[in-house]
Order: C-alpha cells, then sequence, then structure tokens
C-alpha cells in the first residue's frame, strides 16, 4: 500500500501547506515506485539492496552521501532515517570513537570521506559524540603524513602508498578538509585545501591530452611507486588516464568550491584548474553514447587480451554531477558546457539504466575498484592492460556504490536544472514583487507602492527568513549556505513564487 507522505514543519498558512503539497509532495512505498524521480527511484532501490550500512568506509559514506541530497531536494524521513542510522552504526554513542573499519593510524584519505554525510547529521542532530567523531577526522588530516615531509607537501594517499598523490584523494579528503574548516575554524585552512590541488594538478595534468594521469609519486624510485614514470617529462605519474580518477577530481573541485567564499583570494585558482578539467572531459566525452570510456583516450576500438575498452557508470556519472553542477554555480560556461552535461545525463539512463519486473533500478557497467601497486601487488601496474583485465580493475559489476551514489548526486542536479527551467511563476500573475535569482543570493524588489512581508521556505515547508518590503526597499537574502533544491517565496501570506537555488 503506497503512503503519501510530506514534512511540514512550522507552517501556518493553510493555502501554502496545499500548494507545498501539490508542487513538492512524493510517494514512498516498499515496491518501486515509477511517477518517482531518478534520483529518488535510485535512492530507494538501493536502500532496499543494501539494508543498513554499518561499516564506516567510502563507498558507504558516498552512498550516504548522496541519499542525504535526495532528502535536501525532496524531504522525506525514510531518507533521513537510513543516514542517521548509519551514523548510529559506526559512531559510538558515549564515546564518540568511530567504529566498524576506521583506524586513525592506517592514514588513508579514503577514511575521511565518510565525514561528509556525518557533517550533515551533526547538524542537523547536535550530539556530541558526532562532534568528536569529525574531530577524529580532522585530527587525522593533520597528522597526515606528506610529499618530502613537508608542512606544505600534498597528502598521501595512504601510509601504505608513501609519497603518493592520488586524484581520488582530492575527493576523498580535500572536500572534508575544506567543510570542516568553514563549520569550524572559520576558513582557517583553506590555502592548504588549494594547494593539494594546485600541487597534484601541476604535476598530472597533460595539456597535450587536457587530461590528468591517474597519480604522482613524489618519490619515483620508491619501490612501492614501481608505476611511475621515472624520467621527465610527467616523472613520477602513472601512465594512463583513468575515468574515475578524473570524476573524483572532477567532482572534489566543484564541492570544494561551493565551500569556498566568493572573496576567498585564492579562489579563482580552483575555478581556473576546474575549467581545464571541464574541457578536457568535453574533449574525450563519446559522441554517440554521451558517456566516458575506461581509459579516457582511446575508444572501443582498444583492446588489451582480447578486452575492449568500455564506456563505464561510475565515471560518466560523476562527470555528468561535475558538469551539472559546476554550471548551477557559475563556475563554468553554460553555453559551452550545458549541451555536454544534458546529452550526458541521457546517456547515464540509457546506457547504464535497467529495471526489474518490480520497478527497481540498477546500475550496470561499473569499474569495481582500481589503484597502483604496493610492492606487494605488481599487477598493479597502471598499464592499460591493468585497466581492461586488472583482478580488480577489470572487473565490470552492477550497483557498486562507487557507480550509484554518484548516479545519484547527477540525477538531483539534473533534476535541479529540470526545475530550474519548467517552473518559474506557479502562482502569483500580478507582480507585487521582482525577483532577481544572483549566484549566492535572491534579490526582491517592490513593484507596488504598498509594503510586501516576504517569507522564504525550503522544501520541507521551514521558514528560513521573514523580512517586511515597503515600496523604497530591496531586500537581499544570501543564500551561501542553503541547500540547493526548490524554495517558495511567499508574499503577502498570498502569492507564491516557486525559486529553485
Amino acid at each position: 500500500m503506497k503512503i503519501t507522505y510530506f514534512k511540514l514543519i512550522t507552517m501556518k498558512h493553510s493555502k501554502l501547506k496545499f500548494i507545498l503539497f501539490l508542487i513538492l509532495g512524493f510517494t514512498l512505498s516498499a515496491v518501486a515506485d515509477n511517477s518517482l524521480l531518478y534520483s529518488q527511484r535510485m535512492a530507494q532501490s538501493q536502500m532496499a539492496r543494501s539494508g543498513g550500512l554499518i561499516s564506516w568506509d567510502y563507498p558507504n559514506g558516498l552512498f550516504v552521501e548522496s541519499v542525504l541530497k535526495v532528502y535536501d531536494m525532496y524531504g522525506g524521513s525514510t531518507y533521513y532515517n537510513y543516514a542517521l542510522n548509519y551514523a548510529k552504526a559506526c559512531v559510538n554513542t558515549t564515546t564518540g570513537k568511530i567504529t566498524a573499519g576506521y583506524s586513525f593510524t592506517a592514514y588513508t584519505l579514503d577514511n575521511i570521506n565518510p565525514g561528509m554525510f556525518l557533517m550533515q547529521i551533526y547538524e542537523t542532530e547536535k550530539s556530541i559524540q558526532y562532534k568528536t567523531a569529525l574531530d577524529t577526522l580532522r585530527k587525522q588530516i593533520s597528522k597526515q603524513p606528506r610529499t618530502n615531509y613537508s608542512a606544505t607537501g600534498g597528502f598521501w594517499h595512504k601510509s601504505s602508498y608513501p609519497h603518493q598523490m592520488w586524484l581520488d584523494g582530492l575527493y576523498m579528503g580535500a572536500r572534508f578538509y575544506a567543510a570542516y574548516e568553514k563549520a569550524f575554524n572559520n576558513g582557517a585552512a583553506y590555502d592548504d585545501v588549494v594547494n593539494q590541488f594546485v600541487l597534484i594538478h601541476s604535476k598530472t595534468y597533460d595539456p597535450a591530452y587536457q587530461l590528468n594521469y591517474h597519480a604522482w609519486s613524489a618519490l619515483p624510485t620508491d619501490a612501492n611507486s614501481f608505476w611511475a614514470n621515472q624520467t621527465d617529462p610527467f616523472k613520477g605519474c602513472s601512465n594512463e588516464f583513468w575515468a574515475r580518477g578524473l570524476g573524483w577530481y572532477a567532482a572534489a573541485l566543484v564541492d570544494v568550491l561551493e565551500v569556498l567564499p566568493e572573496n576567498y583570494s585564492r579562489r579563482q585558482e580552483l575555478v581556473d584548474i576546474l575549467n581545464q578539467v571541464t574541457a578536457g572531459i568535453k574533449r574525450w566525452q563519446d559522441p554517440v553514447s554521451g558517456c566516458w570510456y575506461q581509459l579516457l583516450r582511446y575508444d572501443n576500438t582498444l583492446t588489451s587480451n582480447g578486452k575492449a575498452n568500455y564506456i563505464e557508470a561510475s565515471a560518466s556519472s560523476m562527470f555528468t554531477y561535475a558538469l551539472l553542477k559546476a554550471i548551477r554555480l557559475g563556475f563554468i560556461s553554460k553555453t559551452d558546457y550545458l549541451p555536454v552535461a544534458t546529452k550526458a545525463y541521457q546517456g547515464l539512463i540509457d546506457n547504464f539504466i535497467s529495471e526489474d519486473s518490480k520497478g527497481n533500478l540498477s546500475l550496470n557497467r561499473i569499474c569495481k575498484s582500481a589503484g597502483l601497486g604496493p610492492a606487494s601487488n605488481l599487477t598493479r601496474d597502471g598499464s592499460i592492460n591493468y585497466y581492461l583485465n586488472g583482478s580488480d580493475a577489470g572487473q565490470i559489476v552492477s550497483n557498486d556504490l562507487k557507480g550509484v551514489g554518484p548516479f545519484i548526486m547527477a540525477s538531483v542536479e539534473y533534476e535541479i536544472y529540470q526545475n530550474s527551467i519548467t517552473s518559474n511563476s506557479v502562482v502569483s500573475p500580478d507582480k507585487i514583487v521582482e525577483i532577481t535569482k544572483l549566484k549566492d543570493s535572491i534579490v526582491i524588489r517592490s513593484n507596488i507602492k504598498k509594503q510586501a512581508k516576504i517569507e522564504l521556505y525550503n522544501s520541507l515547508g521551514k521558514a528560513m527568513t521573514s523580512s517586511n518590503l515597503n515600496e523604497k526597499n530591496e531586500l537581499k537574502i544570501s543564500t551561501i549556505n542553503y541547500i540547493p533544491g526548490i524554495y517558495l517565496l511567499l508574499v503577502n501570506n498570498k502569492f507564491l513564487e516557486k525559486i529553485i537555488i
């Protein structure tokens, strides 16, 4: 039996309640509901498949983070409670110790990544154990070994990969680092966050291909860096452009830029890097499928030991997410990249999504895993054959969370885009106010010689702000800290405007 659900908080206007229900209400049920959008359908399908998550690792954290993005967009206690239950499973309620797989002294950046979902749980719950866990992750960053053992060096990907920076690590560590600094340290270490991107980009970016090599070793003669180039150019770099590695990197750039304040002096450095990276993403998009290949600079005519290069779901999802979000935030050209991003999203649906008889969705053609070394595993050598036939990289699987999470995130971004082009003024044909959306704010101006009461609500019906506006006033509402999604502007308790942030 389907249950219609919409969570209303602090609502007092019956008309607003009714319109909120019509605009933002949705259906949750034990059986997949085909009327839902792809972000909701995939989240619900995977939640049912995975059950309650209990181990602290980056794929689980990534998926739960994507579930919270669906919750932020559409509401629904099922989504939030799923994330909260994961936090309860991994963080001791008395001590705040992270259990179920976390090791501080392993110094793996992968273990930092679940801190992103936990930031949101703490912001909502304000429970001390979650703050203690977040502080632990921040302390790990302070102790994380660095290239050249220097305070300005790049973070090692793991202690078992000494002197090495991987593109993956910027997603795993830098996003949380920036978010923590913003939330708790007034951005004190933003420069260190930016330095991580600047260093790895200076070492791995190849302007001839407009792509970044998967990894770089600051000490290529180390036994664990057997895969690294020993001579210039690109000394210390791996030999191929692995799609998911660049996907991690592109998504990390956009997510960190979202955190950095507009007036931060080094923000433009990351904007410039992002524009170089997205130019390469655009260049190597497959013109037929709209997706991207496992090894980016080749198509399916490349084969190794009988296995052909293939379009890959997790990287294609990450690129789609990064492009759509960068367009929305104004970091890259909408004219140049929107056709790329929308074609890519359609490519995800056409090439990777399947549906069972009950309407549950699956994401297919995901590279199971890929890495480089260490010395105890010489097969992980970063060669073409490894990425196509390796014992881990050669496995193509379905519903791996490293693909499902990015697909959900890409879907949320696409749904925000769709809302922005289809839902400007839903009520209020009489324009009492004129609304201008800027990148980090909304500007409201009066069009009549009367006072107007302005109230802004989020998609859960929670009042975000309330102000009076007279005929001479201009009201500017900062949206820097607002979660992307649908917001509703109520004017004089009567007229309603939908706003996409």
